[in-house]
C-alpha cells in the first residue's frame, strides 16, 4: 500500500474534544429546525490521523450508502450539513423518515458491508435520544482485531492505537484493491467483447463472418474473453498492490509474465487449442496492471484527462528491458515469426509499441476514436475508424505474417494515404471492399484488432466509475 493513501494531518486530544462538542451543537440545531429524524455520520478511525485519501474515499462511500437508504425507504433529505476538518469528515442529515426505519437500514450496513465496522451511523429521535442497536435486535459492535465486544477492548485498552490503525488501513486497502481490480478487469473483458462484435472488420472475426479465419468464430472469442477475465483482474490487482517506485516496475512486469503464461494455458483449454487472444494477453495485461498502478501509486482518477500520459510513462518503465531479448537475434538464431521479422526488417511489433509506451494507441488511435465517436455517436463506427488507422499505421506483425513484408507495406501506404484525404463516411464505405481483399488473400490484421480492444478499454474507463457500495 502506497503511503500517499494513509498520510494526513495529525491532531491532538483537545481538537477531538472540540469536534465532539461541535457535533452535538449541529445535531441539536438540526433537530430544532427539522424535529423528525437526524442521522450523524462519522468514521471509526484510530490514531491521531483522521483524514487521509483513504478515509476521504471511505466517507464518500458511507455518504452514498445514506443516500441509497433514504431513496430505498422512499424518504427525503430535508437538510444536509458536512464538516470536513482535520478531526475527521462528518455528515449530518435531517430526514423525513422514522428514526427506527433508517437506523435499521444503517445497522444492516454496519453489520454486512465489508467496511461496515468503520462506519458510525448515529440516528437521533426528535427528543435528541439515540436509537440503540439493542432495541432493534442488533448485537453489540465487535472489536476490529479480536472480535470480542468493542467496549470491553476499548475500556481496557487491549489493543494499541497503532494496531487498530494498521488493521483499519489493511481493511480499507484490501476492499479498495479487490473492488477496483474487478472493475478494471471486467472492463477489459467488455472491451474484448465489443471488439469481436464490431462489424464489419476487414479479415477479422466479427458478427458478420469469420474473416480470414477457418478455425475460429465469434463464439470462440466470447468463450476466450470470459476465460481470460480472472487474468485481467489479477493483472489489475498486481498493479494496485505493487507498492514500489516506478523505477522498480520491471519487477511487476516479471509477475505479469508468469500470470500471462498461465492465462495462455487457460485460453487454449477454453478454446480447445485455438489462439484467439495471445496478443491481448500481453498488451491487455500490461494495460490492466498500469491502470492499477496509476490509481494506487499516483491516485490517478481513471476518468482523468491525463490518464493516457500517465499510462504511457508507466508502461515504458514496466517494460524497459523488454527488447533485451532481441539484441542478439540474427537470421540464424531467429525462431519465431516475430524474431524473423526483427532479424530481416528490424520490426519489433507489439513489443516495440509497448516499449515506447503504446504511443499509437494512447496518443493517436484513442484520440481519433474519441473524435469519431463524438461525430458519429456510434461506438461501432468509431471503433471501425480507429481500426483502419491501426491497420494503416502500426507494425501489425499478423498483417505481415499473413501476407508478406512488401504486400503489408503496400497496403499500409495506400490505406494511410486514403485515410488522410477522406472523411468518416468514406472510410466506412471502403470496409466491404477491404474485407473482400483481405479474406480472398487470407490476410488478418490481428494486431490492429488488439489495439482496438485497448481503445475500447480506455473509452470504458473514462465512462464508468467503480461500484464500491457492496
Amino acid at each position: 500500500m502506497h503511503t500517499c493513501w494513509t498520510q494526513g494531518p495529525s491532531i491532538g486530544l483537545a481538537e477531538i474534544l472540540d469536534a465532539r462538542e461541535q457535533r452535538v451543537r449541529i445535531q441539536q440545531e438540526l433537530l430544532k429546525e427539522h424535529p423528525s429524524c437526524v442521522v450523524s455520520f462519522t468514521l471509526n478511525i484510530a490514531g491521531p490521523i483522521k483524514v487521509t485519501p483513504f478515509t476521504q474515499w471511505l466517507y464518500a462511500l458511507g455518504n452514498r450508502l445514506i443516500h441509497h437508504g433514504v431513496l430505498e425507504q422512499k424518504g427525503q433529505i430535508l437538510k444536509k450539513i458536512e464538516e470536513k476538518k482535520d478531526t475527521g469528515w462528518e455528515g449530518f442529515f435531517a430526514l423525513s423518515l422514522k428514526p427506527d426505519t433508517i437506523k435499521s437500514y444503517l445497522l444492516f450496513q454496519e453489520e454486512n458491508h465489508p467496511l461496515g465496522r468503520l462506519f458510525d451511523f448515529d440516528v437521533l429521535r426528535p427528543d435528541g435520544s439515540k436509537v440503540s442497536r439493542q432495541e432493534l435486535g442488533f448485537p453489540e459492535r465487535t472489536c476490529l482485531i479480536c472480535g470480542k465486544p468493542a467496549f470491553l477492548c476499548g475500556r481496557s485498552r487491549t489493543h494499541s492505537a497503532w494496531e487498530l490503525q494498521k488493521k483499519t488501513q489493511e481493511m480499507m486497502s484490501h476492499f479498495y484493491h479487490s473492488r477496483m481490480s474487478v472493475h478494471i478487469g471486467t472492463l477489459m473483458q467488455k472491451a474484448l467483447l465489443y471488439e469481436v462484435n464490431t462489424s464489419l472488420k476487414p479479415g477479422l472475426v466479427d458478427r458478420v463472418h469469420n474473416g480470414a479465419h477457418q478455425d475460429m468464430c465469434i463464439d470462440t472469442f466470447v468463450t476466450s474473453a470470459y476465460a481470460l477475465t480472472p487474468y485481467f483482474i489479477n493483472c489489475a490487482l498486481a498493479g494496485l498492490s505493487f507498492d514500489s517506485s516506478q523505477e522498480e516496475l520491471p519487477t511487476l512486469f516479471q509477475q505479469l509474465r508468469i500470470l500471462g503464461k498461465q492465462a495462455e494455458e487457460t485460453m487454449l483449454e477454453a478454446t480447445k487449442g485455438i489462439n484467439t487472444h495471445k496478443g491481448i494477453i500481453f498488451s491487455g495485461g500490461i494495460f490492466c496492471a498500469a491502470v492499477g498502478y496509476a490509481n494506487s501509486a499516483f491516485q490517478t482518477d481513471l476518468k482523468a484527462p491525463n490518464l493516457p500520459e500517465v499510462l504511457s510513462s508507466i508502461c515504458q518503465s514496466m517494460v524497459s528491458e523488454l527488447l533485451e531479448d532481441y539484441k542478439d537475434i540474427t537470421h540464424s538464431t531467429a525462431r519465431t515469426h516475430g524474431e524473423k521479422l526483427y532479424a530481416s526488417y528490424g520490426i519489433t511489433g507489439i513489443r516495440g509499441e509497448a516499449y515506447k509506451g503504446f504511443p499509437h494507441v494512447l496518443f493517436s488511435g484513442y484520440p481519433q476514436f474519441q473524435k469519431a465517436y463524438k461525430t458519429t455517436g456510434s461506438l461501432t463506427k468509431a471503433g471501425l475508424i480507429a481500426l483502419l488507422y491501426y491497420i494503416g499505421n502500426t507494425e501489425d506483425t499478423n498483417l505481415i505474417i499473413r501476407s508478406d513484408y512488401k504486400t503489408a507495406a503496400r497496403i499500409q501506404k495506400s490505406l494511410s494515404a486514403f485515410l488522410n484525404r477522406s472523411d468518416y463516411e468514406e472510410q466506412l464505405q471502403i470496409l466491404p471492399a477491404l474485407d473482400e481483399y483481405f479474406v480472398s488473400n487470407n490476410i488478418s490484421p490481428g494486431g490492429s484488432a488488439d489495439m482496438l480492444a485497448l481503445t475500447y478499454f480506455l473509452s470504458f474507463l473514462s465512462q464508468k466509475d467503480c461500484w464500491f457500495e457492496s
